[in-house]
């Protein structure tokens, strides 16, 4: 099968013909329909998840993805051949990924059957964005009332957590480059959408006293954990361990990680069905634009970046 893979340590990712995986018990085996583009794929492709994960080569990049059951591995119920998924690759080591012709994954908190209300290129940006998204929520405790900045809010993580964040009750401040960003973000429903240029002074302007929370999305967190009052807490997906924050003495730091289950794929996908979340896709790439995709990710771009595979 073609696949957008890294076929040793510190080779450059290329389209390569590997072998079709089988699914291992628990797992079921999908025709990849669309991919979504995360930060997580490019930073395997850089090569900085070597120290956190294994890499059983060739590495098939890719994490969250739409498509169909091709094949169900032993012990397997609840889903069968010719059904129509969404999930995330989250295994303990790096080998299957989503920029592939297919893919294998856990059965069990790995997919769910996707909603007819979304389309393919909505599903591939929903599995893992939304669970990073709600892990982050999580982190914030209750948010009612709370002041909630948002760095890098106009990617997939950062527009699904505006919306939840904002359903829920906090008073959240997010960030966008562009003017169509920020009035994206608005939509969403942030309370203040501010230009990145201008963070500081425009964060001061709107909370003197600092904000409670601060998310860090993208960029260097060192030049806005000042705007977080003391005691207050920086959540990031992007640091790994609380020792790569700054001001640790006078902040919480919280590094998470999105992993999926059931309940909250199916937590997502509820949200989706009833208009209380939208899915944000800025554009599609076909396969063999994936060096593209790559390259666009993060600038100026709103929502998710969708590989269309099959």
């Amino acid at each position: 099968m073609k696949a957008f893979a890294v076929a040793e340590q510190g080779a450059q990712p290329a389209h390569l013909d590997i072998d079709i995986p089988e699914p291992d018990p628990g797992e079921v085996r999908v025709r990849v329909t669309a991919a979504s583009v995360n930060g997580f794929d490019l930073a395997v492709a850089a090569g900085w998840m070597a120290g956190f994960f294994e890499h059983r080569y060739p590495v098939v990049l890719g994490r969250e993805f739409a498509g169909v059951v091709d094949a169900v591995g032993e012990g397997v119920s609840g889903l069968g051949v010719g059904d129509r998924v969404l999930g995330v690759v989250a295994k303990p080591f790096l080998r299957e990924g989503a920029f592939a012709e297919y893919t294998t994954a856990f059965a069990d908190g790995g997919l769910i059957k996707a909603p007819d209300d979304l389309t393919d290129s909505e599903a591939a940006s929903l599995a893992h964005t939304g669970s990073t998204a709600l892990a982050i929520l999580a982190a914030i405790g209750d948010p009612v009332g709370k002041t909630v900045l948002v760095v890098g809010a106009t990617g997939g993580v950062g527009t699904i957590l505006v919306q939840l964040a904002a359903a829920a009750g906090a008073v959240v401040i997010a960030t966008g480059r562009t003017i169509d960003g920020r009035d994206l973000l608005t939509e969403l429903g942030a309370a203040h959408a501010v230009d990145y240029a201008r963070l500081a002074a425009s964060v001061r302007e709107i909370a003197p006293h600092g904000v409670d929370v601060a998310v860090h999305l993208k960029g260097d967190p060192g030049e806005f954990a000042e705007l977080v009052k003391d005691g207050g807490t920086l959540i990031s997906p992007v640091l790994f361990s609380p020792d790569m924050f700054p001001d640790q003495e006078r902040l919480t730091a919280v590094p998470i990680a999105g992993y999926p289950t059931t309940e909250s794929l199916e937590r997502l996908t509820g949200l989706t069905g009833s208009g209380d979340l939208r899915i944000i896709v800025d554009r599609e790439h076909a396969f063999d634009e994936i060096a593209q995709a790559f390259g666009a990710y993060g600038h100026e771009t709103l929502g998710n970046i969708v590989i269309r595979i099959w």
